[in-house]
């Protein structure tokens, strides 16, 4: 059995001991040109299929229920009620770079929270999974630390995006790709075959019981389980809180608002009250259970700033917190006004928003005078210059048994 499950791993991860591990620096020296999502490079997928991403018949999230997300693909979608809410193609690049570049920094320190959580309990290094991968930022890191890494995503487009951004410096025997909901990942490859499992911003979207389990079957006894979420850009020094955070929080609200009680459908809808209710929860409401999971540590971070990027008021329903924080847990909470720090001006702000959410078509104000007013009041209190942003996060790790 034993040299059955060494057999079955070497199939789906070839080994690449004696391989180099980039750095970081090194991974993104520079930006390849991101080909159309009709034409990616024909690979080989390395679990026995051979498919180009971009023409899979893929299935698309729906936050709402996991069956109909398991049975619904891309031709039933339709309208308001779609679940595919990221329609830029792979090719604008303009887009992607200023993603990418907007996104929040996971600084070193944040991943050596995971790497000493998982050199405690385990001394193998050899795959990972970065789960709902999106532009690939977790990929690249992870791909310094271990032997190969799987980025699995359930929109094509990013995965065709992380595919791009990875491919010029790490070839299919250090990273390969999946296009998989994280639900069903462990269906794709053997048990007991990973030492790490993260999932970025993703766990709120996905049905968690079943999350956990398929991650429970594939990492090894020993392998770590993370997770985290972070929330909106929030003000570092006080003074500046106290009379600008209100104004994010405004272009917050307006735009989900619009996005959620007049472009959504029942069960888009649904979905959103399935994360608004996760994000309020900080994570919390993720049960792991002792007889699966051991020495499970939950940090949050800026607990003084918004971790739900929406909430009852750009919802329009009630949203409920859920606490399923087992006692044997440690838990701990950290204020850090130089966490993940971003130092931007107003139009950098704008950048943030224009590509936070695609549907947010008038979240910069442009030809909209309410909105230009908001970020008139935005440059009043910030001045010329920059003004110091911080993240609140919540970050979960546990062992599997």
């Amino acid at each position: 059995m034993f040299n059955r499950i060494i057999s079955d791993t070497q199939r789906a991860y070839p080994r690449q001991r004696y391989l180099p591990k980039p750095t970081l620096h090194q991974l993104f020296a520079r930006t390849p040109r991101i080909l159309a999502a009709g034409s990616p490079p024909q690979r080989v997928n390395r679990l026995y299929q051979a498919q180009p991403i971009a023409t899979i018949s893929c299935q698309k999230r729906n936050f709402s229920s996991t069956l109909h997300r398991a049975t619904q693909q891309v031709s039933g979608t339709n309208g308001e009620d779609s679940e595919n809410f990221w329609k830029v193609p792979a090719d604008q690049t303009d887009f992607w770079s200023a993603y990418v570049s907007t996104r929040p920094n996971y600084s070193p320190p944040f991943y050596k929270h995971i790497y000493d959580h998982h050199t405690f309990h385990s001394s193998s290094w050899e795959v990972a999974h970065d789960v709902g991968c999106g532009a690939g930022q977790v990929t690249a890191e992870l791909a310094t630390r271990f032997n190969h890494v799987v980025a699995s995503e359930l929109n094509e487009t990013h995965l065709v995006v992380a595919e791009q951004r990875l491919r010029p410096n790490l070839d299919d025997r250090r990273v390969s790709y999946k296009l998989s909901m994280g639900e069903q990942l462990a269906e794709h490859y053997p048990s007991k075959s990973a030492d790490l499992i993260v999932a970025a911003e993703a766990m709120v979207l996905m049905d968690e019981q079943l999350a956990l389990q398929s991650f429970a079957k594939l990492l090894r006894p020993g392998g770590t389980l993370a997770f985290w979420f972070y929330g909106r850009p929030t003000f570092a020094d006080h003074k500046l809180h106290l009379k600008g955070q209100p104004l994010i929080d405004t272009i917050m609200i307006r735009n989900w608002a619009t996005v959620i009680q007049k472009d959504s459908g029942p069960k888009r809808r649904a979905g959103f009250r399935r994360a608004a209710e996760g994000m309020s929860s900080w994570l919390d409401y993720v049960p792991l259970e002792p007889s699966t999971w051991t020495d499970v540590h939950r940090i949050k971070w800026n607990t003084y700033g918004t971790l739900p990027f929406f909430g009852e008021e750009a919802c329009g329903f009630p949203i409920k917190t859920e606490n399923r924080v087992g006692e044997r847990e440690k838990t701990e909470t950290i204020e850090d006004c130089e966490w993940w720090r971003n130092d931007w001006d107003v139009e950098q702000l704008k950048d943030y928003f224009r590509v936070l959410f695609p549907g947010f078509k008038d979240a910069v104000g442009e030809g909209n005078e309410e909105m230009e007013s908001i970020y008139n009041d935005l440059r009043t209190v910030m001045g010329k210059g920059t003004a110091a942003f911080t993240w609140p996060v919540a970050l979960v790790m546990a062992t599997r048994r």
